[in-house]
């Protein structure tokens, strides 16, 4: 309209044929003026019930879109964060409008799906001129921030490790019978059936061995971030996070012994004697925190100063990435004649190491992404 205009003007001339032009020419200009005052004066607020939540935990969530001057707001979208959290009843695809001095108000729940801190509800603010000629997209400046905590999940297993196996494997080097007996289990070396004891109880009991007691199972966190992307880090850590809490709740439910021990700048030890003692295991091993510095090496030299790891039964071991550092810290367990299952968090398939020659280790690969409890069946 504005060309021919133009050629209106150029051929034809006049007061009219001016004035169009003159008012198509202007139209942009005002246009961009309006946006201008939309970016300005428009207000978003926002709030949540509580700044500290739990992953997959819905909380109220309440947001208003606010016009305090006396022009009409038009084309108005709103676009929430999708990578770590979701909105449960609203999506991007509303246009609002408001009038002069008006305020739309929505309220619905929100759920954070990963462990960490970071930004969630509207992210951006979409803007467009009554004529639609220009659409602008930019930041929300008031975004609300959330401190999330891991999920605790009940588990009934845990990947198919049959603890009793990894108990005696790294029992193996007991070789004399002791007078104690226990129920047998497959596997158990036949020759130390109890049978006397097995006629009177109706059950197959075979004799325990002597040597060092190895009363504990040890859950070894790694808390070394490897990557500044936070789409990777955040998945990955809530992930290591949830399934060091998952194996330590199972063991907890079940009367295992257990300790868990976590890098921060030294190497940490945690445990949590009863069931009626977990939350605060909870509270601690959910503070874990992961930095670029607590690297496999300074992991390697600080599980080598822990005596107490290498009187355990068997090493749970979950890490969120592979070197050779890691692997030292495999041989370093396997040399102490630990049985370790390692838990390794990733969806690349390239990194996953090749264990062949480890006979006392065992690699199970989880997914960031995945549901916990379908990876753990």
């Amino acid at each position: 309209m504005w060309i021919l205009s133009i050629v209106g003007i150029s051929f034809r001339g006049g007061a009219v044929s001016y004035g169009i032009f003159a008012a198509l020419t202007i139209v942009p200009f005002l246009s961009l003026l309006y946006l201008l005052a939309v970016y300005i004066l428009f207000h978003i607020y926002q709030k949540l019930d509580r700044r500290y939540v739990t992953v997959n935990e819905p909380i109220h969530y309440h947001f208003a879109l606010v016009n305090e001057c006396p022009l009409l707001f038009s084309g108005i979208r709103v676009k929430f964060y999708s990578a770590f959290s979701s909105i449960t009843t609203l999506d991007d695809e509303p246009e609002y409008e408001l009038q002069p001095g008006t305020r739309i108000e929505r309220e619905t729940t929100l759920i954070c799906r990963y462990r960490g801190e970071y930004e969630v509800g509207i992210k951006e603010i979409e803007i467009q001129d009554h004529f639609r000629l220009f659409r602008i997209t930019y930041r929300n400046r008031r975004c609300v921030q959330a401190i999330v905590k891991p999920q605790l999940l009940c588990i009934d297993n845990i990947g198919g490790i049959e603890l009793s196996e990894a108990v005696r494997s790294s029992e193996h080097n007991r070789t004399d019978p002791d007078i104690l007996s226990r129920e047998y289990v497959s596997g158990d070396d036949p020759r130390f059936i109890n049978w006397s004891q097995s006629a009177r109880t109706g059950t197959l009991m075979t004799r325990t061995r002597i040597g060092t007691n190895h009363n504990e199972i040890a859950v070894i966190m790694d808390t070394f971030r490897n990557t500044d992307d936070r789409s990777v880090f955040i998945p990955s850590e809530n992930r290591v996070l949830e399934l060091s809490l998952a194996l330590s709740y199972y063991f907890s439910r079940n009367n295992i012994a257990f300790a868990a021990y976590f890098y921060q700048q030294q190497m940490n030890r945690a445990s949590a004697g009863s069931r009626s003692g977990f939350d605060e295991f909870y509270e601690t091993l959910s503070s874990a925190f992961f930095d670029r510095s607590y690297d496999h090496n300074r992991l390697y030299e600080a599980v080598t100063g822990r005596t107490d790891i290498f009187s355990s039964s068997m090493v749970f071991f979950i890490l969120s990435s592979w070197d050779s550092e890691a692997e030292r810290i495999i041989d370093i367990l396997e040399k102490n004649e630990l049985y370790t299952v390692i838990y390794l968090v990733t969806d690349d398939e390239k990194a996953v190491p090749d264990l062949s020659g480890h006979n006392r280790s065992r690699l199970i690969t989880v997914s960031p992404y995945d549901a916990l409890t379908e990876v753990m069946e």
